[in-house]
């Protein structure tokens, strides 16, 4: 368990990170209501999702040299309080235009508060203690993920297919954000060490010189995949859902267990890597779980869809908080923060194209065998995984 005393920033920043994600997925699903509330199509729906993703995109890099540069704290601070303006922001617009800025601006901020969140956990954490707290760190953000949504609908109440207030959901969202800043009185103890030229040497760091770190690819691939299989299975799984007779309702309970044995192998994770090894539990854990996403094909029932979820939940949970681990162990301290936002870019890259491949692969064959697909994709992370990274090297 995390001890008290010595390590009371990572309690602050890990509440941080739950109310900040909450608070942004508060807003993610309500924006997408606050758009067709003001008449948006399909396509606008879409291109607004896609903005979200793509602008932070372009400046995932130069993130992580301003992390570098300017510290984990003032980052995390403007995410936080971006939220806060956001939501408010949010509450009042009536135009898809300014909709679709506003949330261009909520993907850069979600960037900043990610980034910075996780630098700080890389730069704070004890070598031997990199492993339990990205499973900790990862567990509150999967914990802000799943209260967010769920929040933010019993707020904003139903008036058939739409919210009876969106504007209530967002004014919510600010207050989280708020709230999530009360833990920046805990960071004042913490002291920055670096001196002005080293903060201006991080600033400086070069993405390739970054890259060509051994084991450095491997990670981010590795990152990339599961991040993608994750956000595939989210999208994937209602269209399997009609297919196979499963309603709604089912579905939801299923992705909720799904989500829910993911924040449970992240809070085991350290107690996995001590008896059994990072690199190990990473590439069984891939291996393990690209099987179990081949099999899924085979799921016909509820139940068996629902268990097999809950296996691969497990699985794919573990990938995501071990490469933030590898990375940060790959790299010397001045790189860290370019070396995650590297590997955040290569997650937004593939949250962008692996659902576009995987809505090919439906349209013709059915939505089942997109789980071939993702099956497929996990395993080749695993295969590179193995090839190069060991218990020795990581």
């Amino acid at each position: 368990m995390i001890g008290r005393s010595a390590n009371s920033w990572l309690w602050a920043l890990l509440v941080n990170v739950a109310l900040a994600q909450a608070s942004i997925y508060v807003m993610r699903p309500m924006i997408t209501y606050r758009a067709l509330e003001n008449g948006a199509s399909g396509y606008e729906i879409g291109l607004i999702a896609s903005i979200y993703a793509l602008l932070p995109l372009l400046i995932a890099v130069p993130m992580g040299r301003w992390v570098g540069k300017f510290g984990e704290i003032p980052l995390l601070f403007i995410g936080c309080f971006s939220f806060i303006i956001l939501g408010v922001a949010f509450a009042f617009l009536n135009n898809i235009i300014a909709i679709a800025a506003a949330t261009s601006l909520a993907g850069v901020a979600h960037l900043s508060n990610v980034a910075a969140s996780q630098a700080m956990v890389a730069n704070k954490s004890a070598m031997n203690l990199q492993d339990q707290n990205f499973g900790y760190f990862s567990f509150a953000t999967s914990l802000g993920h799943s209260v967010g949504p769920i929040l933010g609908g019993l707020i904003a109440g139903s008036a058939g297919v739409l919210p009876r207030s969106s504007t209530s959901a967002f004014i919510f969202a600010s207050i989280l954000a708020l709230l999530s800043l009360v833990t920046f009185f805990l960071f004042k103890s913490i002291k920055e060490i670096r001196t002005q030229q080293e903060r201006d040497a991080a600033g400086a760091i070069k993405a390739r010189d970054v890259l060509s770190r051994p084991g450095i690819k491997p990670a981010i691939w590795t990152s990339l995949s599961v991040a993608a299989a994750n956000d595939v299975l989210v999208v994937i799984l209602p269209l399997v859902g009609t297919e196979k007779g499963i309603s709604p309702v089912v579905i939801g309970a299923i992705l909720s267990i799904r989500s829910a044995s993911a924040m449970i192998s992240r809070f085991l994770l350290g107690r996995l890597t001590r008896s059994y090894g990072s690199a190990r539990t990473m590439n069984y854990s891939i291996f393990l779980s690209a099987l179990f996403l081949f099999a899924s094909i085979y799921a016909n029932s509820s139940i068996a869809l629902g268990i097999s979820m809950a296996i691969i939940g497990f699985l794919l949970g573990i990938g995501q908080p071990l490469t933030m681990s590898i990375v940060s162990k790959k790299t010397p301290v001045e790189e860290r923060a370019m070396a995650i936002s590297i590997r955040l870019f290569g997650n937004r890259m593939g949250q962008f194209l692996v659902p576009l491949a995987a809505g090919a692969i439906a349209a013709p064959f059915g939505a089942s065998s997109v789980f071939i697909g993702l099956g497929v994709l996990v395993a080749s992370a695993g295969a590179v995984s193995a090839a190069t990274l060991d218990d020795q090297t990581t």
